[in-house]
């Protein structure tokens, strides 16, 4: 009896070291534009290729969310990015700042009052609408210079984009930017070469100095090329060097999933995905070294293109997609060129065999191939240069062509539009607390539990 006693306080007692535990350093992933279908889209062609599942989707704790911002049924990022910060629901088109012109409080503000250190990073502009949103506010997401400005006044210790954004119409562009910014007394890198352990805070962006917009696609990255995973290993050095003792949180955003959405651009939506995965495993190798006392979140702002699993037939051919090297935008530009110097269409469809496996791994109908020399005729020789246009980009159309025709009609995954939807997102949940997350329904929920688990806010 005394045994069975013994044993039953001992398992008390553990039950009750779990539950004390707290989150001292926390990871907050969004995937902008990364619904469950990008997830997934993602995960079947990882295996079609042999390649492994996404790490989070095996994550122990699943929920979803809703996304509806103050103004709309459907959000656009900065609303989206203001709820997931700071649990506040505002409009369209601000940052940080509701309807009424009242700033929010952000989740990076709060931890920052309790000594935690505070971290954003993003494969987008620093200034950007999803990362602004953690230290912004403005009532406009196109106020960059404010933003830029707001960044360097804040007290966030480590910031990493591709660039500052330039706002439209003003004089000061990114080296303006970084010169405030040095002025100021922080550290500025540009890449993971530059970067080195330092006192006092740090921005850090990319390696290539002429990068003023986002960072390279995944699909399109060259050698030397700045990636997210290169700001996320350089920000857990940072944060952890002055902040093991208090703990930090760090916001990574994978930016440009999003951007490949709008375009349509499936293979260009899955190198972004996993790209971002491979920071969510530099997260799970730190949650390795500090079992006890880390929690990972990985969720989305909002669903970008309506994307279907299927069209055409009950079935799906995402091994399809393996021949395609670069984004539709990027395929775009090598066209361009081949219309600048009056190319044949041998010499274009040779560009469409090399980048997309057309007619070598991917089969092209007469019918099909109609339509694109069609397109051919009317660009290089009636020389008819109507484009189809995103929010992010311009493109040919025989290039948007192309795309479709290898997303929709040989991998049967289409897409309903190029901007936003309103569907639920997912929300997945690793480490200390987890459970917690299990539960969540509404964007604004996650970060007023990721304060409540870390005890920042009682």
């Amino acid at each position: 009896m005394k045994r069975i006693l013994i044993t039953i306080i001992a398992a008390f007692a553990a039950f009750a070291a779990i539950q004390a535990q707290t989150p001292k350093y926390v990871f907050y992933f969004i995937g902008d534009g990364m619904g469950t279908n990008q997830t997934y889209a993602t995960i079947a062609y990882n295996r079609a290729m042999g390649q492994p599942d996404l790490n989070f989707w095996s994550f122990p704790v699943k929920s979803f969310i809703t996304t509806n911002s103050a103004s709309s049924l459907v959000t656009d990022s900065s609303a989206a990015g203001t709820a997931l910060s700071s649990g506040t629901k505002i409009g369209n088109g601000g940052c940080g700042m509701t309807m009424e012109g009242e700033n929010t409080v952000s989740i990076m503000e709060l931890a920052q009052a309790k000594g935690w250190g505070t971290g954003v990073a993003t494969t987008v502009g620093i200034n950007h609408a999803t990362p602004a949103a953690f230290y912004g506010h403005t009532r406009s997401r196109g106020e960059y210079d404010a933003l830029s400005q707001q960044l360097l006044d804040s007290k966030i210790d480590f910031a990493a984009g591709s660039a500052f954004l330039h706002q439209r119409h003003s004089e000061l562009g990114n080296e303006d930017w970084i010169a405030r910014a040095k002025e100021a007394g922080i550290n500025v890198y540009r890449g993971k070469e530059e970067y080195r352990r330092s006192d006092g805070r740090v921005i850090m962006l990319s390696a290539d100095p002429k990068v003023t917009d986002d960072l390279p696609y995944a699909i399109d990255r060259k050698p030397g090329d700045t990636k997210l995973a290169d700001f996320t290993s350089a920000a857990i050095d940072h944060l952890y060097s002055h902040y093991a003792k208090k703990g930090f949180i760090l916001m990574i955003e994978g930016g440009m999933i999003d951007h490949a959405a709008h375009a349509n651009d499936l293979a260009g939506v899955i190198g972004e995905v996993n790209d971002m995965a491979e920071s969510v495993q530099l997260a799970l190798d730190f949650a390795a070294k500090h079992p006890g006392e880390t929690l990972i979140i990985v969720t989305a702002d909002h669903e970008t293109g309506g994307l279907t699993m299927g069209y055409g037939e009950y079935e799906m051919y995402p091994d399809q997609l393996a021949g395609q090297k670069c984004t539709k935008g990027a395929l775009s530009e090598k066209i361009a060129e081949l219309m600048r110097n009056d190319a044949s269409w041998k010499e274009v469809k040779d560009v469409l065999r090399q980048n997309l496996g057309l007619w070598d791994t991917v089969e092209v109908s007469p019918r099909q191939e109609r339509v694109f020399t069609q397109l051919y005729k009317e660009a290089f020789l009636d020389k008819d240069v109507s484009e189809d246009r995103n929010l992010y980009s311009i493109v040919g159309r025989l290039a948007s062509e192309a795309i479709r025709y290898l997303d929709e009609d040989k991998a049967n995954i289409s897409w309903s539009f190029s901007d936003h939807s309103g569907a639920p997102l997912p929300v997945y949940a690793y480490g200390v607390k987890a459970e917690a997350f299990g539960t969540v329904t509404d964007n604004t929920d996650v970060p007023k539990t990721i304060l409540k688990v870390t005890r920042i806010v009682k």
